[in-house]
Formats: structure tokens, sequence, C-alpha cells
């Protein structure tokens, strides 16, 4: 069966490493002898415009039943500097036309009216998020963008002065329809604010839980503008922060002329190829450092249910040396890991069950506060590691590739 880059539409993208067959990672077991799907996670490239993706992704009617995530729950400490960009706009009035797609639970679009913005629309295929935004007061539209949508938009509210896009483009199989459908809704001149999660970071790091079923696009900078030029839109700026590891943030102007570019791949693909060949030595590492760990100080448990952490520890293998997870999310609590069936308790677990190492599974702007949190699990000689990249606490044999 043939494949298609999800960017280039260039045939059969060259697969790079082979995860396994995994579970779900964001539907948590009910009980430890629940059934599961499982589909392979396999990391590919595309040798015509070097985007690094998932071949054959989970479709999304299996991805998306019973999913439930609002944007509002997770901290995201880069908003204010995103807001300040858009505010830096001298061509943004406050009554400019602004358009978020995926704009979940409106939150964002809460923020700028808050700024006096007054004419901010949602696009959101999620009806629980839908719902929440309108609560907000924000006008939020269900569907997804594609361009019949994108044109029908353009109708009723008008062509866009400003598009944003955060977290979203990392999920869409068909980037050349999202371009169409960013065509449809942008004025001459618009500007298009985008935040993906930075492979470029991953790449270096190394960050392998950074690959699971729901980014089916991993974007470097070369990528990111490649993907962007080819829609029409000039970046004018980018810059990274961290949130859930490290993103990047680009800022860009649209033309309604646009040509096909292509992006010298020497260094990106030598960069893939590290990180692929980098696999498996980092994989047996991480498994004899917990192996250390575990006869040195004693049971190791993880901090944080989340999809990253699930998908290092299904991806390496390492149930087996862990004796749970915790996580302050209550509805998490009593259910299971998918692919490990690892228990969920509460985080009061560290110190009631003799735990000596707990490895932070969270993200490195939360590290922090969870560590302030557990005063009573430290006065026990416990011990917190990191396993999710940018960290000031990650083993010593986690070293950039």
């Amino acid at each position: 069966m043939n494949h298609f880059c999800h960017l280039c539409a260039r045939p059969n993208p060259e697969p790079l490493i082979d995860f396994g067959s995994h579970p779900i990672a964001h539907q948590l077991l009910m009980n430890p002898t629940q059934a599961e799907y499982t589909h392979p996670v396999i990391l590919g490239f595309c040798e015509g415009c070097g985007l690094a993706q998932l071949i054959d992704p989970i479709p999304a009617e299996k991805l998306y039943t019973n999913y439930h995530f609002l944007s509002s729950w997770k901290w995201n400490p880069h908003v204010p500097r995103l807001l300040k960009m858009i505010e830096d706009l001298s061509d943004v009035k406050k009554d400019s036309t602004i358009l978020e797609v995926g704009s979940n639970d409106g939150s964002f679009l809460a923020d700028l009216v808050k700024r006096g913005y007054s004419n901010v629309h949602g696009l959101e295929p999620a009806g629980d998020a839908v719902a929440a935004a309108e609560q907000r007061g924000v006008k939020t539209r269900r569907g997804y963008f594609t361009p019949r949508v994108a044109q029908e938009l353009a109708a009723t509210i008008g062509p866009c002065d400003l598009l944003i896009s955060r977290q979203v483009l990392e999920h869409v199989t068909n980037l050349q329809e999202f371009a169409t459908a960013m065509r449809a809704i942008l004025r001459p001149g618009a500007h298009v604010l985008v935040e993906v999660p930075n492979f470029g970071f991953n790449l270096q790091a190394p960050d392998y839980s950074a690959i699971w079923e729901e980014h089916v696009n991993h974007f470097t900078l070369a990528t990111l503008s490649r993907f962007l030029l080819d829609t029409g839109i000039e970046v004018l700026q980018s810059e990274t922060a961290v949130f859930s590891g490290d993103i990047l943030i680009a800022l860009g102007r649209y033309s309604d002329t646009h040509a096909k570019t292509t992006t010298p791949l020497t260094e990106t693909r030598r960069k893939t190829l590290a990180y692929r060949d980098h696999w498996p030595n980092f994989r047996k590492a991480l498994v004899d450092y917990l192996t250390e760990q575990k006869i040195t100080f004693g049971k190791i448990a993880v901090y944080g249910a989340g999809c990253r952490s699930c998908c290092l520890i299904n991806y390496a293998g390492l149930g087996a040396q862990l004796e749970f997870v915790v996580d302050d999310q209550p509805e998490k609590h009593g259910k299971f890991m998918p692919g490990s069936r690892l228990p969920i308790l509460p985080s009061h677990a560290l110190t009631r069950h003799g735990i000596a190492v707990c490895l932070l599974a969270v993200n490195a702007e939360n590290e922090d506060k969870v560590i302030g949190n557990h005063k009573h699990f430290l006065e026990r000689d416990g011990r917190f590691v990191s396993v999710h990249p940018p960290s000031s606490r990650l083993p010593a044999f986690w070293k950039p590739i």
C-alpha cells in the first residue's frame, strides 16, 4: 500500500523508527484486563520536503472517540508573549477580523477580547470545547478547517486580517488541503500566527516521547517555513518557547501569490538519521539506568499519567521496572495506563508505598511546582528524576545528540 507525504504528497516516505504497535495513549483503561486497540507507530522521513511524519496514522474515528481535553486545563506560560506579538501588529486593529482554527475552549480568544479585540471567531470540531467557548462568550463554529468551511466563513465573517493556528498543524494529515483553506479565508496582507511542537529540539534533546499517535507531523523550522511559503505566507519572525517540551512560533504575512519552494535537506536529513540511529542506544541506556536505580535505591514510580509518559513507557518497555503511575487529576485515579497497564494512583502513594525514585513525566515548566508539593517524599530521601526534556533533572546518560 502506498503512503503519501502529508506536506508535498511524494509517495512512500522513508521509514525511520518502528516503535512497534501500541494503544492510544489518551484512552486510559478502566481495568487491567480491558482489551485495547493497537496500531503501528512508525516515524518516517520525506526525501522530497524533509518533513518527519507518521506513516499510516491511526484513523481519526479511532483516535478521537471519547476524546476530551480543554486548553484551559494546561498552563500555557507563553501566551503573554503571543498576545504581545499580536498587539505589536500595527495593521491588526481592535475591530480586525481574527479567526483561530482549532480554538478549543476559546481561552486564547477570550484573552484577546479582554484586550479589546471585538471581532474574534473560533473554529473547533469538538462539541464539548465549543460549548465551553460559547460559555466564555467567544463566537465559535463547530467543524474542521476544510476549503469549503473556509469559503463559508469568508462569506459570513469576511476575509481574515489575522489567522491563528496553535497546536493544530501537527495533527493534519492533508496539509495541502489545509493550505487551500488558509488561502480561501485570508485577505492579501493578512497575518498568520502559527505554533507547533519543535521537532528540531526533539532531534537534538533527544526526546522520543514526543512521537505519539496524535502528532502525525513533526516540524522543524525549515519544514514549517516551507509549508507556510508554499501557502503564500512569508515568515517575518520565528522563535521558540518552553511548553510541553519545546515549541516553534512563527509569525508571517500572506500574499495571494505563491510558488512551490525547495528546502535544503542535507542538514535536516543528517539530524533525523542521527535521531533514528540513537534510539536503540537511548532505549538500552534508559533501561540500564532504571535497573541500576532500582538495585541501588529501591522502588520506582512515575509522576504524570500523560500521553508522553505513556509513550515512553511503552516504546522503551519500562512497565516491568515501575510500580505505578501517580497523577493529581482525580478523574484518572483508579484507572490504568494504556499498554503497560500500570495503575494510576494519587500522588500521596509515593510515600505510602515507599517509592525511592520518582520519574518526573511532567512538562518542564511544572516540575518545580510538583516537587514543591511533595516535601514529605523528599524528607524520606525520595528522589525526583526527569524524563521529559528540557529539564535540568535529566539522568546523566541523557546527552544531546
